[in-house]
């Protein structure tokens, strides 16, 4: 017969309190979370968002009344003239109302964007199709959905158009009609800014004009858009300005210009150093940087980490992508390598 020492039943007695003091824990952690919310958005002055546990809520601030809830996400236009909001729910998206909350356009596709120029992109069996306001199919799912990251575009239609892959994984551009406008023949076409589209091909980045004709050829590593022109950079990381025509405005855009001075092992009576200027500048575009001349020339491309100088005409300069360096003259000739 098995026999019970005072120890033993006084550790079964810890265990059994441990046990309940932990579910009656449990269970309070779990009626005080019951009612937790937090505000999401607003929507429209008549229908805003609660973060609950089950997800979010929408709400009519003039009923008061939830009308959708245990909402996955949430995704409006900035534009208040697209009445209609894209909302997740079990991994099926539809549309709502921003003014009523109330659903539009029950959740039933698998990928939806928002409603541009009224006409929003919606997945059905991994294909793309275009619904109306009423959710009536427009433009036939005709259109493949790759779930490849470097395909995923904003299909949005802004002024008419919109970018579209075909079966092969080619970008080009679709009118309203559903009609290619400009045949796939793009890696890559991105939503306009201030009317103009950048392109890739062959990992080099182009532009597009309103038209959609070439403006600026697919020749550089990256292109920054601006509502004038276009500021471009090329592999070496240097950048220019060039206009919408193609055209050099400026040869070389600088994010950043330093004078160089050295230190001459002099000091002034205080005891601190003297420095002298070397007559040459550093000149930073992004996090890389070259020698410049007096009179605004580079010397060297922007291929440096940083620039020290050693001397009126040695300069220390650490190599990108190492912790190695290089000492060049003042006429960008490596004079020894570290």
């Amino acid at each position: 017969m098995k026999r019970f020492t005072f120890k033993r039943i006084l550790a079964t007695i810890s265990v059994v309190c441990l046990c309940a003091i932990t579910t009656v824990i449990l269970a309070e952690y779990i009626k005080s979370n019951k009612g937790y919310e937090s505000f999401g958005d607003t929507y429209s002055s008549e229908c805003y968002s609660m973060r609950t546990k089950d997800g979010y809520k929408l709400i009519n601030s003039k009923t008061g009344k939830t009308t959708i809830d245990k909402i996955d996400w949430l995704l409006a236009s900035d534009q208040y003239s697209d009445t209609l909001v894209v909302f997740s729910k079990k991994n099926k998206r539809g549309y709502f109302n921003r003014y009523t909350g109330e659903v539009t356009i029950p959740e039933q596709y698998t990928h939806a964007w928002i409603f541009a120029e009224g006409l929003a992109a919606v997945v059905s069996n991994d294909k793309i199709g275009f619904i109306n306001q009423q959710g009536k199919v427009v433009i036939g799912f005709q259109y493949p959905y790759f779930k490849d990251n470097a395909k995923n575009i904003n299909f949005v239609f802004r002024n008419g158009y919109c970018s579209m892959f075909d079966g092969s994984g080619k970008c080009g551009i679709i009118n309203q009609k559903g009609e290619w406008v400009l045949a796939p023949s793009f890696d890559y076409i991105e939503t306009p800014v201030y009317g103009k589209r950048l392109f890739r091909n062959n990992k080099k980045y182009g532009v597009l004009d309103e038209s959609l004709h070439v403006a600026i050829p697919a020749e550089y590593a990256y292109i920054e858009l601006t509502k004038d022109a276009a500021v471009v950079t090329r592999t070496d990381e240097s950048k220019s300005l060039l206009s919408y025509k193609g055209e050099m405005i400026n040869p070389c855009v600088y994010s950043s210009i330093a004078r160089l001075d050295y230190d001459t092992g002099k000091y002034t009576d205080s005891g601190i150093e003297i420095s002298e200027p070397t007559g040459l500048y550093c000149y930073g575009m992004v996090n890389s940087y070259g020698l410049m001349s007096e009179d605004g020339k580079p010397i060297t491309p922007p291929l440096y980490k940083d620039i020290t100088p050693i001397n009126k005409n040695l300069f220390q300069c650490t190599l990108k992508g190492s912790y190695s360096a290089i000492i060049i003259d003042r006429k960008g000739n490596v004079i020894k390598q570290e």
